[in-house]
């Protein structure tokens, strides 16, 4: 995990010396990502995985000889240690990245790529902007709420409960490390480099940068009058105000919810097809979902999944990409596979 490591510590390292050259160093998200992943990585998902080990021995699924229990709860608590330092890296890495993240706008000078994007989109498609065209075709209250806790929470779970069960996978240490760089690597040239050099805003707060409130208000009132209020509102007032927490800080281009959803598919594919084709199902979803919910333009999401897919392919090449049998490792070593 060597490489990881330093490509965190390296990035890190960048994050800070840009948060010191603009005399941001209020803006640090590393105490918050420590206070909020602390106790789910290193208390409630230990205990998760320990609570599956025991209940799976009491039903005869997975009972060593007594031979076998010295040396396996050894080797099992030596790679709890070593999940710990992978998982305390990661939590470095997504402080650094919403660090960033909050520095964007300060470095870019705000946000001047929205009125281009938006007019990219709805070139793309007749003219039309996507996100009030999909609103009208699906726009029933209850499947936008649906959408919307899908978007918000189901992507959360999906996106980092299963970085800690593969952090402690016993086998295919190759598919770990891809894995594990596969997903630094996503962040940061989606949601860092990409959203820096192209920095938007988003639908949602296109009347803010662009003073053209007609374009996307409508789409945002009938998304608040059928599915309530959103944290959005939160955003733009952290962004006001200066200030940094979890999932802070604003940018569009490219989207990283459908980066990571689609990195998690591609992952999913090489275990097994059927696995795959839901886990591409997401990907769509969210894609679908972040132009309907007025996160993204629609081409936020179509440069993200050809990015993630060269990144993957790449990352492949130069790691190998296992056999059949380590891949399915990842499976009978997690309890919870690393789905999209």
């Amino acid at each position: 995990m060597l490489p990881f490591h330093g490509f965190v510590l390296a990035y890190t390292a960048l994050v800070v010396l840009a948060a010191a050259s603009q005399d941001k160093f209020a803006l640090t998200a590393y105490q918050q990502y420590a206070e909020q992943l602390g106790p789910l990585f290193f208390l409630a998902l230990p205990v998760v995985l320990i609570s599956v080990r025991a209940m799976l021995g009491f039903i005869g699924l997975h009972r060593p000889t007594w031979q076998g229990v010295g040396r396996g709860f050894a080797e099992f608590c030596g790679r709890l240690a070593s999940a710990a330092l992978t998982i305390t890296t990661f939590i470095l890495f997504l402080g650094s990245f919403t660090t960033f993240k909050t520095l964007m706008p300060v470095l870019m000078g705000g946000f001047p790529y929205d009125h281009l994007q938006a007019n990219i989109d709805a070139f793309l498609h007749g003219g039309v902007d996507p996100g009030p065209a999909l609103l009208n075709l699906l726009g029933d209250p209850l499947l936008l709420q649906a959408l919307r806790w899908n978007y918000a929470v189901v992507w959360m779970a999906f996106t980092f409960v299963p970085v800690f069960f593969i952090a402690v996978m016993r086998e295919a240490e190759g598919v770990r490390l891809r894995y594990f760089l596969s997903f630094a690597f996503v962040w940061t040239v989606l949601g860092s480099l990409l959203a820096c050099l192209f920095l938007s805003a988003g639908p949602a707060f296109y009347a803010f940068v662009t003073g053209d409130a007609a374009r996307f208000d409508p789409q945002l009132q009938a998304l608040l009058e059928r599915s309530g209020p959103t944290y959005q509102p939160y955003l733009w007032q952290s962004y006001l105000d200066g200030t940094v927490g979890l999932g802070t800080g604003i940018s569009a281009f490219p989207s990283v919810h459908v980066g990571a959803a689609m990195m998690n598919a591609l992952f999913l594919r090489e275990i097994n097809r059927i696995a795959g084709f839901f886990g591409f199902a997401y990907v769509a979803v969210i894609a679908v979902s972040s132009v309907l919910l007025g996160w993204h333009y629609a081409i936020d999401g179509y440069v993200s999944i050809a990015v993630v897919w060269l990144l993957h392919s790449g990352l492949k090449r130069a790691l190998g990409g296992g056999n059949k049998t380590a891949q399915a490792t990842i499976l009978i070593a997690s309890p919870i596979p690393a789905t999209p």
